[in-house]
């Protein structure tokens, strides 16, 4: 069964599922984080697996999410902006999960498209995106054709909004020709898809206080956590399962741009880590080399699977290393979690940001004698049928 499975049906006699993208957005928190802390209690119990506390509340229980979307369609000359495949009614513009300010700005793209010269701009756009902070916020406009027409109209339409709202500072047009469903494709068939800045810096900006105050840079390809206001919570806990200590290495497995190993390398001896894009390697090895001078910081641009492990990983350090993987929702692939477990890590800290993959990925730690010491959900995404999840493994002794 599914965690979307455990939660109640509502006064209709309809199960609360994701019909809209926030289906608890209009529940008092307090009493969605009741229904969360249920259904994923009787999860783990039908699933056979240990019991977890209560989850770690968000800070921010509404607008707090840093990446926010809109489809933009445009039929018999009217344009559309909402939330799902098509268009809906105007509440599809708003959301109580996004800054109020997201709104505004999806308002002023819609105002601008409308107008009569903007029309090719209008049908060859896909997505309105924003991203970024509270105050460093960028635009991104991901259209399925590009030409000088198109590149002269949208930046008028994203330089409308700079002027009205000051934290959009930058904004760049996505070509992505295949019109997909994706608003920013993980991979990009060469030739087929690219980025034009039309202006503002290049870089996004996370500022976090833990262990101090530092802001690390990453481009608006790369993924990043859309609720900032949880990961200073999400970050000392870490560190308190992990115990690192100053003789250990750190395996950053799924590293992005590094955040995790970032904060926890002042407590560390070295970090290797692997991730797929190449822009987040960049970008992490650009935050190391300004944060982390005279620590051992590599990390490396690989898909992460059993041979690139073996191939590429340095050799295992046993009761001073330790592993932290937080892969994409649909997890590791075959092979990925055997190997990291034959390596005899100190400890293994495995985040899960889709709940279905607990199960399977920790039965199979079980079953290779490992020890699940905790679970422990965090609200990362609340308004939403999920959680983000910490499992902390304990591998066999050498």
């Amino acid at each position: 069964m599914r965690f979307t499975d455990f939660f109640p049906v509502s006064a209709s006699g309809r199960r609360i599922v994701s019909a809209s993208a926030e289906p608890l957005a209009e529940f008092p928190y307090a009493d969605e984080l009741k229904l969360k802390n249920s259904a994923f209690r009787s999860f783990l119990e039908k699933n056979g697996l240990p019991a977890a506390g209560p989850a770690v509340p968000s800070p921010l229980p509404r607008r707090y999410r840093t990446t926010g979307k809109r489809r933009i369609s445009c039929k018999k000359g009217c344009v559309f902006l909402h939330m799902g495949r098509f268009p809906g009614n105007e509440k599809s513009v708003y959301s109580e999960l996004e800054p109020e300010e997201y709104s505004r700005i999806y308002e002023i793209i819609h105002h601008q498209l409308s107008m009569p010269r903007s029309r090719a701009a209008a049908e060859a756009a896909n997505y309105c995106i924003v991203r970024g902070g509270e105050n460093d916020r960028t635009l991104i406009l991901n259209v399925r054709a590009l030409s000088g027409d198109i590149i002269r109209t949208m930046r008028s339409a994203a330089e409308a909004v700079a002027r009205q709202i000051p934290s959009v500072r930058s904004a760049f047009l996505y070509v992505d020709e295949t019109g997909s469903d994706y608003y920013l494709e993980a991979e990009r068939p060469a030739g087929k898809m690219g980025w034009k800045k039309l202006f503002g810096p290049e870089k996004l900006s996370l500022h976090l206080d833990v262990p101090e105050p530092r802001k690390y840079l990453y481009p608006p390809t790369v993924f990043s956590q859309i609720n900032e206001s949880i990961l200073p919570a999400f970050a000392e806990k870490l560190a308190e399962k992990l115990q690192p200590k100053s003789t250990d290495t750190l395996l950053d497995l799924y590293c992005g741009y590094g955040l995790w190993s970032l904060l926890l390398a002042p407590q560390l001896g070295s970090v290797w880590g692997a991730e797929l894009s190449p822009e987040a390697i960049r970008a992490a090895r650009a935050n190391a080399a300004f944060h982390c001078k005279g620590k051992t910081m590599k990390y490396e641009t690989g898909m992460i699977d059993a041979q690139y492990l073996r191939r590429s990983a340095p050799a295992p350090r046993y009761e001073n290393e330790l592993i932290l993987l937080d892969p994409p929702r649909h997890g590791t692939l075959p092979g990925v979690q055997e190997l990291l477990i034959s390596r005899r890590p100190r400890r293994i800290a495995h985040v899960f940001c889709g709940v279905d993959e607990i199960p399977a990925a920790l039965k199979l730690y079980s079953g290779n004698g490992c020890t699940v010491d905790e679970i422990i959900p965090f609200d990362f995404f609340p308004g939403t049928l999920n959680l983000e999840v910490l499992a902390v493994i304990t591998p066999p002794k050498r």
